[in-house]
């Protein structure tokens, strides 16, 4: 598609009005929705909007794709892109949603790998393809937005990383000394956390974080989105990169709940 073609579509289809039935559903199931500010929830509103109408959802082992579902799964993949430059994730065409966690390949859906025929995910980003996600895990951590998981988060941060056409868990970054502070704060953290895997000592992070650099970041940007506040004092520098790169403050959305509650 053209470009200029495309962002005539989005400029209409963002000067229709939000459709009101959504809302609930945002508040239902987003639970990051309510945590955010006026300007915020916009952004929120509008990425949603353009994701589900731009993208193209298949529901897999037997998963009815509602417009539930569609707003639900998009709201959660707007949130790392709220304020920082994007193109809408416009290298991943299709969303693929199974009603619980999947085991692959799966013949039905043309994709091989026989890698993972033993295991069992809830998601899965390809790169330059589909993000995979499982239903259930979608609706249990998008309505907890303090658990500190979120599956659909994590795949999309994985799009992110590979921006660059690398899978290498650090995304294209602009700015020369955001891109210094962040390689010494991911790498000093992934070190830190690799040593206490090897040792056996409890983790902050999930021991799938000490596979590769690229699932460490995924893994850091789920913190960051819904652990903040631990994220940040156990490593600092980490959410003060992530902070930079996203533009975003999340810490500050779960202390105004924290004052609200």
């Amino acid at each position: 598609m053209f470009h200029w073609l495309r962002e005539r579509r989005r400029r209409r289809l963002l000067d229709e009005p939000f459709p009101p039935w959504w809302e609930p559903i945002l508040n239902r199931n987003v639970g990051h929705y309510l945590l955010l500010s006026p300007a915020e929830q916009s952004a929120m509103r509008d990425i949603t909007r353009v994701l589900v109408a731009e993208k193209n959802w298949v529901g897999c082992g037997g998963m009815l794709i509602t417009e539930e579902v569609k707003i639900t799964v998009a709201a959660q993949a707007a949130i790392p892109v709220l304020a920082a430059d994007h193109e809408y994730y416009s290298r991943v065409d299709s969303v693929l949603v199974y009603p619980n966690e999947f085991r692959t390949p799966n013949p039905e859906d043309d994709f091989e790998d026989d890698e993972l025929s033993d295991t069992i995910l809830a998601g899965q980003a390809w790169y330059r393809g589909p993000v995979i996600v499982a239903w259930n895990e979608v609706l249990e951590e998008g309505r907890d937005p303090g658990c500190g998981q979120n599956v659909v988060i994590h795949e999309f941060v994985h799009q992110i990383d590979f921006l660059d056409y690398e899978a290498n868990g650090a995304p294209p970054i602009k700015d020369p000394a955001l891109a210094k502070r962040w390689q010494t704060a991911m790498a000093a953290a992934y070190k830190v956390h690799k040593a206490e895997l090897d040792r056996g000592d409890e983790t902050f992070f999930t021991a799938h974080a000490g596979e590769s650099e690229t699932e460490f970041f995924a893994d850091a940007a789920e913190a960051f989105f819904c652990s903040p506040e631990g994220l940040r004092e156990e490593f600092p520098d980490v959410y003060a990169v992530l902070a930079e790169y996203f533009k975003l403050a999340p810490a500050n959305w779960f202390s105004k709940r924290t004052k609200r509650g």
